[in-house]
């Protein structure tokens, strides 16, 4: 069982809401809603993401847990880094230079 299936399966249980509502609030069927919850679809786009946290009302330690284990199981980097560095094209130089001191 994947560590993001169960993560999302107990805090959509925690929002105490039918799955038809939750997946109706995110804009998606139910039956792709039951899919993710089940473990048969890998984690959704970033998009998705994003707005199954606010639906969730994930505080800030709960937020970050969701997305690393998104990140894990996508082979990707967290969705909450990938849009902070998106969003701020003024530290990408930065970011570039942290790189390269960690690369020596």
């Amino acid at each position: 069982m994947s560590k993001f299936r169960t993560f999302l399966k107990k805090e959509f249980n925690n929002k105490n809401t039918s799955q038809n509502k939750f997946a109706q609030s995110l804009g998606i069927s139910s039956y792709y809603l039951g899919q993710l919850l089940k473990g048969e679809k890998s984690p959704p786009d970033r998009n998705l993401q994003i707005r199954i946290s606010e639906e969730l009302e994930l505080k800030k330690k709960k937020k970050n847990q969701y997305f690393d284990l998104i990140a894990k199981e996508r082979e990707d980097i967290p969705t909450d880094i990938y849009m902070k560095i998106l969003n701020n094209p003024d530290k990408w130089d930065e970011i570039r230079k942290f790189m390269k001191k960690e690369i020596k």
